[in-house]
């Protein structure tokens, strides 16, 4: 359950992106039309002079007290109007007036100009409101007298109520739907394309030459469009420079192989026929050869995976026995050097649809390569577990050496072809070839590989295989094999 659900927001997240710049898009977007909505909104209700028209509650209820006030008013004089407007809760929220013909107040009270101006735009039946606290309605009481019934309200906060809440909860909470979402697409439309350029220049920088940015980003017609199309157009260009410098190298390797075997069989008849006083010339003759023809095999193996071609069928894959394998050999190799090398797997892993020699091809390589750099008297671990708490199923595998550790900021360049940190101890060994070799046998198999210096010295090559839920196979007992030298 947790499973599908984790599944559902991860594709969820992947057509919308919340990003960081998609919240800033949103945000300000959101708020600079609500701040629009709220000055426009409020600042007409709040300055200036309006008319209020039915039907509104306030332009129902100011004839009926305006008639109340002026027959108060009319039968018992000024202390009746007082009495009224004390009966209608007069006191420090507002205060009500009552003018006559001549704008005059009928408790002889001071009406300031807002008031006046107020009372001279109010016309028959009709209710005015100046800045939401001056309120005047005019009225002909029935002897034909023209009076005007002004409210004074002395606190704002009613009025800013009145304001947000005048036309019914039901506009505002609609408001603000069609504003939030008029502002999540406006951030959508601008994000996601920049989204999916980020995405494929990822994807790019991983060696994915294939990635493209997705054909719709291209249709939009605007610079974003052109962006896409330009990054389109620079892939394509390194793709086919790539693709050159590979087929030559391929080429190159195909072809020094032939001549490299006749002259091993050259070197083998020479050397019957001369005496043993030249064996140590031929011996590194034989050395030379060997390690150029280790280097030719090496190349168009990183060719093949590069191109990503299978050297043999797909097939189901235990990764569990691949590395018992290649860490029984290490460990021999190693022992002549004073140093082991010891595998610990608490759980038999097997890959679908893998390329068995690849996969060994990339252990050896990446073992090798700690046994290299591993101080004689210490070990090389190898640990391969599983990681239940991504997506998908993970196979882990960790192989960790004690030796100097690899700078900072050549982590992610010893990965690269050629490039390659010396040993102190055996600073001519190695072509840079092995790692290279074994980032293209992961990423065939849909995985990550990467370098980091423990804290106590020694590196650590970590590599992310996925793995099937019917893959793997749960032992009763972990599976340990435990290989160290006397």
């Amino acid at each position: 359950m947790r499973h599908n659900v984790h599944s559902s927001l991860l594709r969820i997240r992947a057509k919308v992106p919340m990003h960081r710049l998609f919240v800033k898009v949103f945000l300000w977007f959101w708020l600079t039309v609500w701040g629009i909505l709220a000055i426009v909104f409020l600042g007409s209700r709040l300055t200036g002079m309006r008319q209020v028209s039915t039907p509104n509650m306030f332009s129902i209820v100011a004839p009926i007290m305006a008639a109340e006030a002026v027959k108060a008013y009319e039968s018992g004089g000024p202390q009746a109007f007082a009495r009224f407007a004390q009966s209608k809760g007069e006191g420090n929220e507002h205060q009500l007036y009552l003018l006559d013909g001549f704008y005059k107040d009928v408790l002889s009270r001071a009406v300031t100009d807002d008031g006046l101006r107020v009372a001279h735009a109010a016309k028959s039946n009709q209710l005015v409101i100046f800045r939401a606290h001056i309120a005047a309605y005019k009225f002909v009481s029935p002897s034909g007298h023209p009076y005007i019934l002004m409210l004074y309200l002395k606190s704002g906060l009613h009025a800013i109520r009145d304001a947000l809440f005048g036309y019914g909860v039901l506009f505002s909470i609609f408001l603000f739907l069609v504003v939030t979402l008029l502002c999540f697409w406006l951030a959508y439309h601008i994000a996601s394309p920049i989204h999916s350029i980020q995405l494929t220049a990822r994807g790019v920088a991983q060696g994915n030459l294939k990635a493209r940015v997705p054909a719709a980003v291209s249709r939009r017609h605007d610079e974003l469009a052109a962006l896409a199309i330009d990054f389109d157009s620079m892939v394509d260009r390194l793709e086919a420079l790539i693709r050159m410098q590979k087929d030559l190298l391929s080429s190159v390797s195909h072809e020094v192989r032939s001549p490299l075997a006749r002259i091993n069989l050259s070197l083998a008849i020479v050397k019957k026929r001369l005496s043993a006083d030249s064996d140590d010339v031929f011996q590194r003759l034989e050395n030379d050869i060997g390690r150029i023809d280790l280097l030719m095999g090496q190349l168009l193996m990183l060719s093949r995976l590069e191109a990503g071609l299978s050297s043999a069928e797909r097939e189901e894959v235990d990764l569990s026995q691949i590395l018992e394998e290649v860490t029984a050999d290490g460990d021999f190799e190693a022992r002549a050097l004073g140093k082991s090398v010891s595998l610990r797997a608490t759980e038999s892993v097997r890959l679908q649809n893998a390329d068995p020699h690849a996969l060994r091809s990339a252990c050896e390589n990446i073992i090798r390569n700690a046994i290299r750099f591993t101080p004689p008297g210490t070990d090389v671990h190898v640990v391969l577990q599983m990681d239940w708490n991504s997506l998908e199923p993970l196979a882990l595998l960790s192989v960790r050496d004690s030796g100097p550790g690899v700078p900072e900021e050549s982590l992610q360049a010893i990965f690269q072809p050629f490039v390659q940190v010396p040993s102190n101890e055996n600073p001519e060994e190695g072509n840079g070839l092995g790692l290279a070799i074994a980032l293209e046998a992961i990423r065939m198999h849909s995985g990550t590989i990467y370098a980091a210096n423990l804290p106590h010295g020694g590196l650590e090559i970590c590599v992310r295989l996925p793995a099937a839920y019917d893959s793997v196979v749960h032992a009763s007992e972990p599976t340990k094999a435990q290989l160290t030298s006397t």
